[in-house]
């Protein structure tokens, strides 16, 4: 049973879910020398630092190979026991002593395939410290549809086999048994009144032969405002009146200039000059 509970089942996979990042210590020389032995990648662009700097390198590099196994040993963990069928990765940047990858994954589809088989696609990538991608690969994988599956063909017996329409059909019965879930209420802002209440429980029907409560008359409509009130509301303020001139007879007449007028007038600004006295020898 310890193992029917961690194993992952085809009916808990959808397109989209994302696996838990790995992520990785530095990469160290020691690891570096240590994984070239293991592999047999006896490369001295690996474990030679003089070697390197000659090639054009700045220091010795990691193999490509240490960043797809961080994302076999991903997919393996998150698989928990499923069938690997194939995995793949292409090399996009070089890794280098002191880089922190990190490796993700996606589901990316899902297929009922004949003969009663279940697989899954898994699009997986490594990014190192920087954000920068190092490495991407691709895992296919074939899973048991449930644990009634998994024991019957532990058992010698055929597969469970369920199509997608019968999967669809299933999960929308599930959905419509499902109670209905009451809405919660959110907290109020401050300074809103808060949300109402719906009335809990409901209250109960009239009994048959009681007489309907007395309803209360509906208010008056309010009766909407005149124009001329609304007009003469906003209208702007008058400006203060101007002082009313006075009648024609109250004026005074208006003198008549005439021509001996204007000579005595001219006369009487003429300037008369003295005589002008002797000049000094």
């Amino acid at each position: 049973m310890a193992l029917l509970a961690r194993q992952l089942y085809f009916e808990a996979v959808k397109v989209g879910d994302e696996l838990p990042p790995l992520v990785k210590p530095p990469v160290d020389r020691v690891q570096i020398a240590r994984y070239a032995g293991a592999a047999g990648d006896l490369n001295p662009l690996y474990v030679d630092e003089q070697f390197a700097r000659n090639a054009g390198f700045p220091s010795a590099l990691a193999p490509g190979m240490l960043a797809m196994g961080f994302l076999s040993e991903l997919a393996a963990d998150w698989l928990r026991g499923a069938r690997i069928r194939r995995f793949g990765a292409r090399f996009v940047k070089i890794v280098w002593p002191g880089d922190v990858l990190t490796a993700r994954g996606r589901v990316t589809e899902r297929r009922f395939e004949p003969s009663a088989a279940y697989a899954v696609d898994i699009e997986l990538w490594a990014e190192n410290q920087r954000g920068e991608l190092v490495t991407r690969g691709l895992c296919t994988a074939q899973l048991y549809y449930s644990p009634e599956d998994e024991a019957r063909q532990r058992a010698g017996q055929p597969p469970l086999a369920v199509t997608a329409a019968e999967e669809e059909a299933r999960l929308a019965k599930l959905s419509r048994a499902q109670p209905a879930r009451r809405p919660e209420l959110q907290p109020s802002r401050p300074g809103l009144p808060p949300p109402a209440r719906p009335p809990f429980p409901p209250p109960l029907p009239p009994r048959p032969g009681t007489p309907p409560p007395p309803q209360k008359p509906a208010p008056a409509p309010a009766r909407p405002a005149p124009q001329a009130a609304k007009a003469k509301a906003a209208r702007p303020a008058k400006k203060p009146a101007r002082p009313a001139r006075r009648p024609a007879a109250a004026r005074k007449p208006a003198r008549k200039v005439t021509a001996q007028a204007t000579r005595k007038k001219a006369a009487a600004r003429k300037v008369v000059r003295k005589p002008a006295g002797k000049k000094r020898r």
